[in-house]
């Protein structure tokens, strides 16, 4: 993943969104599953806590998030085409 927006820009605020400035891909992975997960989680009923999700679905939303990073991270140097 290259991400490199030193300065704030458009879609950027002053801090650096968590994308860009991530110096653990692992854990922003680990961090956007769990997110993901969680806003799945409307049903109180039938609601699970991400710890206790089980593997199969870690696997799953661990995917979905490294596609989305991926798809963003692509999405950014797009714009940056000439």
């Amino acid at each position: 993943m290259i991400h490199d927006h030193p300065v704030a820009s458009v879609g950027h605020n002053a801090a650096g969104c968590a994308l860009c400035t991530s110096t653990d891909p692992a854990g922003l992975v680990e961090r956007l599953a769990e997110e993901l997960w969680e806003s799945r989680q409307d049903d109180t009923q039938w609601a699970r806590r991400w710890a206790d999700a089980g593997e199969l679905w870690h696997i799953r939303f661990r995917e979905l998030a490294r596609t989305s990073i991926d798809f963003l991270g692509a999405a950014s140097r797009i714009d940056r085409l000439p």
